[in-house]
Protein backbone atom coordinates (compact mmCIF):
# COMPACT_ATOMS: atom_id res chain seq x y z
CA UNK A 1 0.00 0.00 0.00
CA UNK A 2 1.43 3.54 -1.08
CA UNK A 3 2.34 5.57 2.14
CA UNK A 4 -0.89 8.46 0.98
CA UNK A 5 -3.17 5.45 1.00
CA UNK A 6 -2.02 4.05 4.20
CA UNK A 7 -2.30 8.20 5.66
CA UNK A 8 -5.84 8.55 4.40
CA UNK A 9 -6.95 5.00 5.96
CA UNK A 10 -5.74 5.99 9.25
CA UNK A 11 -7.20 9.10 8.80
CA UNK A 12 -3.91 10.93 9.45
CA UNK A 13 -4.76 13.09 6.44
CA UNK A 14 -7.63 14.08 4.12
CA UNK A 15 -7.79 13.49 0.12
CA UNK A 16 -7.35 17.34 0.03
CA UNK A 17 -4.57 17.41 1.92
CA UNK A 18 -2.78 13.91 -0.09
CA UNK A 19 -3.28 16.25 -3.47
CA UNK A 20 -2.33 19.49 -2.24
CA UNK A 21 1.39 17.57 -0.63
CA UNK A 22 1.46 15.93 -4.05
CA UNK A 23 1.61 19.42 -6.11
CA UNK A 24 3.84 20.92 -3.81
CA UNK A 25 6.30 17.74 -4.42
CA UNK A 26 6.37 18.51 -8.08
CA UNK A 27 6.83 22.04 -7.02
CA UNK A 28 9.52 22.06 -4.29
CA UNK A 29 11.27 18.58 -4.63
CA UNK A 30 11.80 16.52 -2.05
CA UNK A 31 10.33 13.14 -0.50
CA UNK A 32 6.43 12.71 -0.02
CA UNK A 33 7.16 12.64 3.42
CA UNK A 34 8.95 15.66 3.71
CA UNK A 35 6.81 17.68 2.09
CA UNK A 36 3.81 16.23 4.32
CA UNK A 37 5.69 17.46 7.52
CA UNK A 38 6.65 20.55 5.54
CA UNK A 39 2.83 21.38 4.97
CA UNK A 40 2.11 20.78 8.44
CA UNK A 41 0.15 17.66 7.77
CA UNK A 42 2.29 15.12 10.13
CA UNK A 43 5.10 15.31 12.26
CA UNK A 44 8.36 13.72 12.17
CA UNK A 45 7.49 11.17 14.18
CA UNK A 46 4.44 10.15 12.96
CA UNK A 47 5.91 10.14 9.40
CA UNK A 48 8.72 7.65 10.93
CA UNK A 49 6.11 5.23 12.09
CA UNK A 50 4.09 5.44 9.38
CA UNK A 51 7.03 4.40 7.28
CA UNK A 52 8.32 1.62 9.13
CA UNK A 53 4.99 0.06 9.12
CA UNK A 54 4.42 0.47 5.00
CA UNK A 55 7.78 -1.27 4.79
CA UNK A 56 7.79 -3.35 7.72
CA UNK A 57 11.35 -2.55 8.86
CA UNK A 58 11.88 -0.91 12.21
CA UNK A 59 12.53 2.94 12.38
CA UNK A 60 15.65 4.84 13.51
CA UNK A 61 14.95 7.36 16.67
CA UNK A 62 16.21 10.41 16.54
CA UNK A 63 18.80 9.91 19.49
CA UNK A 64 19.91 6.49 18.05
CA UNK A 65 20.49 9.06 14.37
CA UNK A 66 22.46 11.34 16.48
CA UNK A 67 24.44 9.51 19.24
CA UNK A 68 26.62 7.64 16.96
CA UNK A 69 30.19 6.74 18.15
CA UNK A 70 33.26 8.02 15.96
CA UNK A 71 34.50 4.38 15.43
CA UNK A 72 31.30 3.58 13.86
CA UNK A 73 30.59 6.49 11.85
CA UNK A 74 34.19 5.76 10.45
CA UNK A 75 33.16 2.80 8.84
CA UNK A 76 31.71 4.47 5.81
CA UNK A 77 33.51 7.45 3.89
CA UNK A 78 31.95 10.28 3.67
CA UNK A 79 32.07 9.88 0.03
CA UNK A 80 29.87 7.21 -0.12
CA UNK A 81 27.74 8.75 2.86
CA UNK A 82 26.66 11.77 0.09
CA UNK A 83 26.58 9.19 -2.86
CA UNK A 84 24.33 6.91 -1.14
CA UNK A 85 22.58 9.29 1.81
CA UNK A 86 23.04 6.43 4.43
CA UNK A 87 24.06 6.86 8.02
CA UNK A 88 26.25 3.89 9.99
CA UNK A 89 24.47 3.33 13.33
CA UNK A 90 25.67 0.27 14.95
CA UNK A 91 27.77 -2.45 14.83
CA UNK A 92 27.26 -5.96 16.09
CA UNK A 93 28.86 -9.00 15.46
CA UNK A 94 30.01 -7.38 11.72
CA UNK A 95 26.44 -6.77 11.10
CA UNK A 96 25.84 -3.02 10.24
CA UNK A 97 23.33 -1.20 11.31
CA UNK A 98 22.28 1.25 8.43
CA UNK A 99 19.52 4.25 8.56
CA UNK A 100 18.17 4.79 5.26
CA UNK A 101 15.29 6.63 3.71
CA UNK A 102 14.84 3.33 1.45
CA UNK A 103 15.53 0.47 2.99
CA UNK A 104 14.06 -1.64 -0.10
CA UNK A 105 17.33 -0.41 -2.23
CA UNK A 106 18.89 -3.90 -2.37
CA UNK A 107 21.52 -2.11 -4.87
CA UNK A 108 22.62 0.64 -2.32
CA UNK A 109 22.46 -2.17 0.17
CA UNK A 110 25.16 -4.34 -1.54
CA UNK A 111 27.16 -1.23 -2.52
CA UNK A 112 27.57 -0.51 1.25
CA UNK A 113 28.00 -4.16 2.69
CA UNK A 114 31.51 -4.34 -0.27
CA UNK A 115 32.40 -1.56 0.67
CA UNK A 116 32.24 -2.20 4.33
CA UNK A 117 32.44 -5.88 4.20
CA UNK A 118 29.67 -5.91 6.40
CA UNK A 119 26.26 -7.24 6.72
CA UNK A 120 24.31 -4.26 6.05
CA UNK A 121 20.86 -4.88 8.41
CA UNK A 122 18.74 -1.71 7.18
CA UNK A 123 16.46 0.62 9.11
CA UNK A 124 14.29 3.68 7.59
CA UNK A 125 14.17 6.75 9.18
CA UNK A 126 12.72 10.18 7.51
CA UNK A 127 14.54 12.37 4.99
CA UNK A 128 14.64 15.27 7.55
CA UNK A 129 16.06 12.88 9.85
CA UNK A 130 18.88 12.05 7.81
CA UNK A 131 19.87 15.23 6.61
CA UNK A 132 20.04 16.40 10.10
CA UNK A 133 22.55 13.77 11.25
CA UNK A 134 24.43 13.74 7.85
CA UNK A 135 25.40 17.45 9.24
CA UNK A 136 26.41 16.73 12.83
CA UNK A 137 28.47 13.36 11.58
CA UNK A 138 29.78 14.33 8.24
CA UNK A 139 29.35 18.64 7.84
CA UNK A 140 27.87 17.77 5.09
CA UNK A 141 25.43 20.88 4.33
CA UNK A 142 21.16 20.18 4.99
CA UNK A 143 19.72 22.02 2.08
CA UNK A 144 18.19 25.93 3.88
CA UNK A 145 14.54 23.84 3.69
CA UNK A 146 15.37 21.36 6.18
CA UNK A 147 16.53 23.92 8.38
CA UNK A 148 13.44 25.68 8.16
CA UNK A 149 11.25 22.72 8.78
CA UNK A 150 13.29 22.05 11.90
CA UNK A 151 11.43 24.70 13.24
CA UNK A 152 7.75 24.08 11.49
CA UNK A 153 6.36 23.50 8.39
CA UNK A 154 4.57 25.54 5.71
CA UNK A 155 2.32 27.93 7.76
CA UNK A 156 -0.16 28.46 5.04
CA UNK A 157 -0.40 24.67 4.85
CA UNK A 158 -1.78 24.65 7.82
CA UNK A 159 -4.28 26.94 7.56
CA UNK A 160 -5.47 23.97 4.62
CA UNK A 161 -6.15 21.55 7.04
CA UNK A 162 -9.94 23.13 7.80
CA UNK A 163 -12.66 20.99 5.62
CA UNK A 164 -14.23 24.05 4.88
CA UNK A 165 -11.87 26.76 2.25
CA UNK A 166 -11.48 30.21 3.61
CA UNK A 167 -13.22 32.94 1.26
CA UNK A 168 -11.45 34.43 -1.15
CA UNK A 169 -10.98 38.56 0.59
CA UNK A 170 -12.63 40.90 -1.76
CA UNK A 171 -10.96 42.52 -4.52
CA UNK A 172 -10.29 46.01 -4.15
CA UNK A 173 -10.13 48.20 -6.60
CA UNK A 174 -6.86 50.14 -6.87
CA UNK A 175 -7.17 53.81 -7.66
CA UNK A 176 -5.87 55.28 -11.02
CA UNK A 177 -2.38 57.61 -10.24
CA UNK A 178 -3.65 61.27 -10.29
CA UNK A 179 -0.73 62.73 -12.15
CA UNK A 180 2.06 60.89 -14.17
CA UNK A 181 5.33 60.63 -12.67
CA UNK A 182 7.07 64.33 -12.64
CA UNK A 183 10.70 62.50 -13.73
CA UNK A 184 11.01 61.96 -17.45
CA UNK A 185 11.84 58.48 -18.03
CA UNK A 186 15.20 57.44 -18.60
CA UNK A 187 16.65 56.64 -21.98
CA UNK A 188 16.44 52.45 -22.55
CA UNK A 189 13.64 49.99 -23.37
CA UNK A 190 10.80 51.01 -21.00
CA UNK A 191 7.56 50.28 -22.82
CA UNK A 192 5.83 53.64 -22.51
CA UNK A 193 3.04 53.94 -20.35
CA UNK A 194 4.49 51.11 -18.21
CA UNK A 195 4.62 52.78 -14.77
CA UNK A 196 7.37 52.45 -12.59
CA UNK A 197 9.31 52.32 -9.17
CA UNK A 198 11.53 55.12 -8.59
CA UNK A 199 13.44 55.05 -5.17
CA UNK A 200 13.28 53.08 -2.04
CA UNK A 201 10.59 50.18 -2.18
CA UNK A 202 7.98 50.88 -0.17
CA UNK A 203 7.08 48.20 2.83
CA UNK A 204 4.48 47.11 0.59
CA UNK A 205 4.37 48.65 -2.89
CA UNK A 206 0.96 49.41 -4.16
CA UNK A 207 -0.35 48.02 -7.11
CA UNK A 208 -0.88 50.46 -9.74
CA UNK A 209 2.93 51.23 -9.65
CA UNK A 210 3.50 48.11 -11.67
CA UNK A 211 2.05 46.80 -14.99
CA UNK A 212 -1.67 47.42 -15.01
CA UNK A 213 -3.51 45.12 -13.22
CA UNK A 214 -4.19 41.86 -14.44
CA UNK A 215 -7.53 40.57 -15.19
CA UNK A 216 -8.16 37.12 -14.04
CA UNK A 217 -8.05 35.32 -17.14
CA UNK A 218 -4.76 36.48 -17.98
CA UNK A 219 -3.02 34.63 -15.19
CA UNK A 220 -0.33 32.28 -16.73
CA UNK A 221 -1.98 29.33 -14.51
CA UNK A 222 -2.32 26.36 -16.48
CA UNK A 223 -3.62 28.17 -20.17
CA UNK A 224 -4.79 25.52 -22.84
CA UNK A 225 -3.37 24.20 -25.02
CA UNK A 226 -5.29 25.75 -27.89
CA UNK A 227 -4.62 29.20 -26.80
CA UNK A 228 -0.70 29.30 -27.83
CA UNK A 229 -1.07 26.65 -31.07
CA UNK A 230 1.14 29.63 -32.44
CA UNK A 231 3.54 29.71 -30.11
CA UNK A 232 5.81 27.09 -31.54
CA UNK A 233 5.84 28.84 -34.95
CA UNK A 234 9.23 30.15 -35.91
CA UNK A 235 10.41 31.71 -39.18
CA UNK A 236 12.80 29.29 -41.52
CA UNK A 237 15.43 30.81 -43.80
CA UNK A 238 15.55 29.34 -47.18
CA UNK A 239 18.68 27.66 -47.94
CA UNK A 240 21.68 30.17 -49.97
CA UNK A 241 21.70 27.08 -52.86
CA UNK A 242 21.82 23.45 -53.45
CA UNK A 243 25.98 23.96 -52.81
CA UNK A 244 24.40 24.67 -48.66
CA UNK A 245 21.60 23.55 -49.26
CA UNK A 246 22.10 19.77 -46.78
CA UNK A 247 24.50 21.98 -44.52
CA UNK A 248 21.82 24.48 -43.93
CA UNK A 249 19.55 21.49 -43.11
CA UNK A 250 21.57 20.26 -40.19
CA UNK A 251 22.33 23.88 -39.04
CA UNK A 252 18.29 23.79 -38.77
CA UNK A 253 18.07 20.93 -36.93
CA UNK A 254 20.95 21.67 -34.83
CA UNK A 255 18.98 25.34 -34.35
CA UNK A 256 15.64 23.69 -33.65
CA UNK A 257 16.42 22.65 -29.95
CA UNK A 258 17.49 26.05 -29.06
CA UNK A 259 14.62 27.38 -30.64
CA UNK A 260 11.01 28.15 -29.06
CA UNK A 261 9.80 24.58 -30.37
CA UNK A 262 12.58 22.71 -29.15
CA UNK A 263 12.34 24.37 -25.37
CA UNK A 264 8.44 23.26 -25.57
CA UNK A 265 9.45 19.55 -27.01
CA UNK A 266 12.39 19.31 -23.70
CA UNK A 267 8.79 20.50 -21.11
CA UNK A 268 7.05 17.51 -22.45
CA UNK A 269 10.04 15.20 -21.90
CA UNK A 270 10.66 16.82 -18.39
CA UNK A 271 11.60 14.15 -15.75
CA UNK A 272 11.46 16.75 -12.55
CA UNK A 273 11.30 20.07 -11.84
CA UNK A 274 15.01 20.78 -12.31
CA UNK A 275 14.72 19.87 -15.97
CA UNK A 276 12.00 22.31 -16.08
CA UNK A 277 13.76 25.38 -14.45
CA UNK A 278 16.95 24.78 -16.65
CA UNK A 279 15.26 24.60 -19.91
CA UNK A 280 13.94 27.75 -18.90
CA UNK A 281 17.03 29.03 -17.88
CA UNK A 282 18.58 28.19 -20.73
CA UNK A 283 16.49 29.31 -22.95
CA UNK A 284 16.45 33.01 -21.58
CA UNK A 285 20.17 32.67 -21.65
CA UNK A 286 20.20 32.53 -25.66
CA UNK A 287 18.37 36.26 -25.56
CA UNK A 288 19.66 38.01 -22.50
CA UNK A 289 22.66 38.88 -20.80
CA UNK A 290 21.12 37.58 -17.36
CA UNK A 291 18.50 35.24 -16.70
CA UNK A 292 17.64 34.05 -13.15
CA UNK A 293 14.79 31.33 -11.87
CA UNK A 294 13.78 32.17 -8.04
CA UNK A 295 11.30 29.86 -6.05
CA UNK A 296 9.30 31.21 -3.84
CA UNK A 297 8.72 29.10 -0.78
CA UNK A 298 7.94 29.79 2.49
CA UNK A 299 7.77 33.36 2.77
CA UNK A 300 11.47 34.10 0.89
CA UNK A 301 12.95 34.21 -2.70
CA UNK A 302 15.40 31.31 -3.13
CA UNK A 303 17.75 31.09 -5.50
CA UNK A 304 16.96 28.47 -7.71
CA UNK A 305 19.09 28.25 -11.14
CA UNK A 306 20.67 31.28 -13.11
CA UNK A 307 23.24 32.28 -16.08
CA UNK A 308 25.30 35.26 -16.19
CA UNK A 309 27.29 36.04 -19.94
CA UNK A 310 26.04 32.39 -21.10
CA UNK A 311 27.74 30.66 -18.29
CA UNK A 312 26.33 29.31 -14.88
CA UNK A 313 26.02 31.12 -11.49
CA UNK A 314 27.64 29.07 -9.14
CA UNK A 315 26.10 28.56 -6.09
CA UNK A 316 23.20 30.53 -6.87
CA UNK A 317 20.93 28.17 -4.93
CA UNK A 318 22.34 29.94 -1.58
CA UNK A 319 20.58 33.33 -2.13
CA UNK A 320 17.81 34.10 0.13
CA UNK A 321 15.53 37.08 -0.52
CA UNK A 322 12.68 37.31 2.73
CA UNK A 323 9.64 38.39 1.10
CA UNK A 324 8.67 40.82 4.31
CA UNK A 325 11.55 42.80 2.90
CA UNK A 326 11.10 45.42 0.72
CA UNK A 327 12.33 44.04 -3.12
CA UNK A 328 10.81 43.98 -6.67
CA UNK A 329 10.88 40.23 -5.86
CA UNK A 330 8.39 40.72 -3.33
CA UNK A 331 6.52 43.35 -5.52
CA UNK A 332 6.15 40.99 -8.30
CA UNK A 333 5.10 37.89 -5.47
CA UNK A 334 2.43 40.27 -3.96
CA UNK A 335 1.16 41.64 -7.13
CA UNK A 336 1.25 38.61 -9.16
CA UNK A 337 2.26 40.62 -12.08
CA UNK A 338 5.58 41.45 -14.19
CA UNK A 339 7.61 43.94 -13.24
CA UNK A 340 9.81 45.93 -16.10
CA UNK A 341 12.05 48.74 -15.58
CA UNK A 342 15.00 50.24 -13.05
CA UNK A 343 15.30 48.64 -9.57
CA UNK A 344 14.91 51.00 -6.76
CA UNK A 345 17.67 51.42 -4.41
CA UNK A 346 17.05 48.88 -1.41
CA UNK A 347 18.99 46.20 0.30
CA UNK A 348 17.88 42.89 -0.98
CA UNK A 349 17.77 44.38 -4.59
CA UNK A 350 21.43 44.81 -4.21
CA UNK A 351 21.80 41.32 -3.00
CA UNK A 352 20.33 40.28 -6.08
CA UNK A 353 21.90 42.15 -8.68
CA UNK A 354 24.98 41.26 -6.24
CA UNK A 355 24.71 37.24 -7.21
CA UNK A 356 24.22 37.88 -10.63
CA UNK A 357 27.59 39.47 -11.64
CA UNK A 358 26.73 43.23 -10.12
CA UNK A 359 26.21 46.73 -11.69
CA UNK A 360 23.33 48.55 -12.44
CA UNK A 361 20.95 47.60 -15.01
CA UNK A 362 18.98 50.22 -16.42
CA UNK A 363 16.01 48.11 -17.44
CA UNK A 364 14.72 44.65 -15.30
CA UNK A 365 12.19 42.32 -16.19
CA UNK A 366 10.49 40.00 -13.94
CA UNK A 367 7.69 37.35 -14.26
CA UNK A 368 5.51 35.69 -12.10
CA UNK A 369 4.87 31.85 -12.83
CA UNK A 370 1.49 31.20 -11.69
CA UNK A 371 0.43 27.63 -10.55
CA UNK A 372 -2.99 26.92 -8.12
CA UNK A 373 -3.14 30.82 -7.85
CA UNK A 374 -0.21 31.36 -6.07
CA UNK A 375 3.08 32.95 -7.43
CA UNK A 376 5.68 29.68 -7.32
CA UNK A 377 8.53 31.15 -9.28
CA UNK A 378 9.88 33.94 -10.73
CA UNK A 379 11.83 34.45 -13.84
CA UNK A 380 14.34 37.32 -14.20
CA UNK A 381 15.79 38.68 -17.07
CA UNK A 382 18.48 41.67 -17.96
CA UNK A 383 20.26 43.38 -21.27
CA UNK A 384 20.17 41.52 -24.81
CA UNK A 385 19.95 43.25 -28.18
CA UNK A 386 16.12 43.25 -28.25
CA UNK A 387 13.79 45.41 -26.40
CA UNK A 388 12.56 43.52 -23.22
CA UNK A 389 9.02 44.86 -23.32
CA UNK A 390 8.62 43.09 -26.99
CA UNK A 391 9.69 40.04 -25.47
CA UNK A 392 7.59 40.11 -22.70
CA UNK A 393 4.55 38.28 -24.50
CA UNK A 394 6.34 35.61 -25.55
CA UNK A 395 8.24 34.63 -21.70
CA UNK A 396 4.77 34.99 -20.92
CA UNK A 397 3.65 32.37 -22.95
CA UNK A 398 6.94 30.54 -22.04
CA UNK A 399 6.12 30.23 -18.33
CA UNK A 400 2.20 29.25 -19.22
CA UNK A 401 3.68 26.43 -20.91
CA UNK A 402 6.38 25.82 -17.39
CA UNK A 403 3.40 25.84 -15.76
CA UNK A 404 1.44 23.50 -17.93
CA UNK A 405 4.59 20.84 -17.30
CA UNK A 406 4.96 21.63 -13.64
CA UNK A 407 1.09 20.09 -13.96
CA UNK A 408 2.48 16.87 -15.35
CA UNK A 409 4.72 16.46 -12.81
CA UNK A 410 1.48 16.58 -10.47
CA UNK A 411 -0.10 13.76 -12.47
CA UNK A 412 3.11 11.71 -12.14
CA UNK A 413 3.38 11.89 -8.44
CA UNK A 414 -0.15 11.04 -8.22
CA UNK A 415 0.08 7.52 -10.33
CA UNK A 416 2.93 6.71 -8.68
CA UNK A 417 2.10 8.06 -4.50
CA UNK A 418 -1.21 7.97 -4.39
Amino acid sequence: MKLGELLIKAGRITTAQLEETLKGQAIFGGRFGTNLVEMGYLDEHDLAHFLSKKTGIAHASPEQLMDVPPQVTRLIPEEAVRKYQVMPLALNNRKLTVAMTDPTDFATIDEISFLTGYIVVPVITPELRLVCALEKHYNIRRDVRYIRVEGGGRNRARVAQSAAPEPEPPRQAMPAPSRPAPESPPAGNHPPGTPRLNGPLPATAPFSKLAPPVPDDDILELPLLADYECFGDMEKSEPLGAYTQAGSALQREAEKECSVEGILHGLTQAHDRHGIAQLIVDYAARQFDRSALFLLKGGKATGWVAQCGKKTVPKFDLLEIPLADPSVLKVVAESKTYYLGPLPVSHYNGRMIAALGGGNPVNNLLIPLMMMGRVVAILYVEGGTLQLDQRLPELQKLLGKASMAFEILILKNKILLA
